[in-house]
This record gives C-alpha cells, structure tokens and sequence, in this order.
C-alpha cells in the first residue's frame, strides 16, 4: 500500500487497483473475499495488471492537476496499493479509514467482461439503496465519473459510451459488494464518495486493439479525463 507524508490542509483521493496478486485473499464469510484476478483480454492481458498500470497514472494526472490549480489545499492521490499484491477488503478499507486525512473520495479501478463478450462502455457500481444512505449523491458521483472515463475511452473504442450507475446488490448472492460492506464498517468514511470504475469491457478484440495494445497513448488520455473530474469534484 502506498505511502506518503499526508498534511491536514491536504485533500485525499484513495484510488483502489482492483484485485492483485497470485491467489484470492480473505473470504466470503467474512465479506473479505478479493479475487486475484477476474476479467482478461482475449490476448490474455490481464485486469489485475491493467487496473495497476492506469492506477498509477491517474495518482500522477491528479496530482499534476492540482499543482495547476490555484488554491492553498493540495490534492493527493493515494492507491492502496502499488505491486502486485493482493491485499484483501478488511484490509483496504482500514487502509482508507487509517489515513491521518479523511478522503474526498474513494474509487475502485476494474475493467469488466460480460458472457456473450459483445458489450462496451464505461460505468460505475454503487452501494445498493437499502444500504446506503448517501445513494443519491454517489449516484451523481458516479455517473459523473463515468461519463468522465466513457469521453475519452471513447475516443478509442468505436460505440463505447458512459452508462448509467449500477448497484452491488446482485453480487454474492444479494449479499453486495465485499469493498463498499467493508468501507461502511468505519464511520469515519460514511460521507465519502465511493464507487467502481469499470472503465471499459476488455474481453472483446476491437476494445483491446485499440484500447488496451496502445495503452501508452489511451492510458494517459483516460487518466487525464478521470483526474480532471476528481479533482474538479473534491476542489470546487
């Protein structure tokens, strides 16, 4: 997990590299289960790889932004974590509770994949609505963010578009999603924005063609159009 010298005068986005590692971690039981790995390319890139990568690119974006801003609050971009390991939701979530700054916002990076391997566009998942009592504003939030990440994917992925929040509650059998039931176990969080960000479906061909195989060029462009939301959000 990351680290860095944090200032009460700072401004914290927890950016969240989904999954990690070379096996599971946690369980189900105790609603710490975090898979490995789940989507992969039809090359056979992985997610756990990618969610990495443009993690690591969107704490840099952040935080060239927020030099550019004027202001005396500084954004600061922390991931929880920063290799390929496999930390599990108990885990993350304490990481984002124990920060010395309460975050502004809390955002799990994946990349998605459907069964019939013919679906597109960016969109975020959410904490279901009987559970949580900020939906309305992560909803916005959410929404907000993909619409961010889906204008420049778009760019790439011909009839990729932003798609509206989805919610947890169909995960785990109805039981939701293991991060945002862990998150919600420190008080300290529960009025901090927090979502997924499944940034594109990478198990079709023409997605990772142009999409993910020139990353050097898409990543940047994605991370940018994402920092720049955040760091509007949580500055403004």
């Amino acid at each position: 997990m990351s680290s860095c010298l944090l200032l009460a005068e700072d401004r914290i986005i927890v950016i969240d590299p989904g999954h990690g590692g070379r096996a599971d971690s946690g369980n189900q039981k105790e609603f710490t289960l975090s898979a490995s790995n789940n989507a992969k390319s039809p090359s056979g890139l992985l997610e756990k790889d990618l969610t990495l990568e443009l993690s690591l690119e969107i704490s840099r974006k952040v935080e060239e932004l927020a030099k550019k801003r004027d202001g005396n609050a500084k954004v600061r971009c922390v991931l929880t974590r920063t290799k390929d390991a496999n930390p599990d939701f108990a885990e993350r979530a304490a990481f984002c509770a124990a920060l010395p700054v309460t975050p502004s916002a809390i955002i799990s990076i994946h990349f998605n994949a459907s069964t019939r391997h013919d679906a597109l566009g960016s969109l975020c998942l959410i904490r279901q609505k009987g559970r949580n009592p900020r939906f309305a504003e992560d909803s916005d939030f959410a929404m907000g963010l993909a619409k961010a990440a889906g204008s420049a994917v778009s760019r790439y992925v011909p009839g990729s578009n932003a798609r509206k929040p989805i919610t947890d509650e169909n995960l785990h059998g109805g039981l939701g999603s293991n991060f945002l039931h862990q998150l919600a176990q420190h008080r300290k969080l529960d009025r901090v924005p927090k979502c997924f960000l499944e940034v594109e479906f990478m198990d079709r061909a023409d997605a990772e063609n142009t999409l993910l195989k020139n990353r050097r060029v898409t990543f940047p462009a994605v991370a940018k159009a994402i920092a720049e939301y955040l760091v509007a959000q949580i500055s403004d």
